[in-house]
C-alpha cells in the first residue's frame, strides 16, 4: 500500500486555517483510501517560520504532499472543494502528475 506525508501549513488559528484542516480531513475520507494512508502534519507558520522558509512556502493555507516515491506536490488555497482536493490527493498518491 502506498502512503504519503501531508504537511498542512497554516497561519495560527485563523478561520481559513481551520477550514483548510476540516476540508483536508473530508478530502482524505473522500479518497476512499484505508486509514493511515495519509500522515498529516499540521505546521503553524506563526510558531515555526523556519519550516515555512525551508519549504519555500508562498501562502497559507498550503498543502505539501510527499508521496512514498519522494515526489512533492503543492496544493494552495482554502480547499473549499474537498472533492477536487480528494482527486488531487489520489492522483499524487498513484504517481500521476496533478
Amino acid at each position: 500500500m502506498s502512503s504519503a506525508a501531508v504537511a498542512l501549513f497554516v497561519a495560527g488559528g485563523a478561520p481559513r486555517s481551520a477550514a483548510a484542516l476540516r476540508n483536508l480531513t473530508a478530502a482524505i475520507a473522500a479518497t476512499g483510501r484505508p486509514e493511515g494512508t495519509f500522515r498529516i502534519e499540521l505546521i503553524d507558520v506563526l510558531r515555526d517560520p523556519a519550516r515555512a522558509l525551508e519549504a519555500g512556502l508562498l501562502a497559507t493555507p498550503s498543502l505539501a504532499l510527499t508521496a512514498a516515491n519522494g515526489r512533492r506536490r503543492w496544493f494552495i488555497g482554502d480547499f473549499d472543494r474537498p472533492e477536487l482536493l480528494a482527486g488531487w490527493l489520489a492522483d499524487v498518491l498513484d504517481g500521476d502528475p496533478p
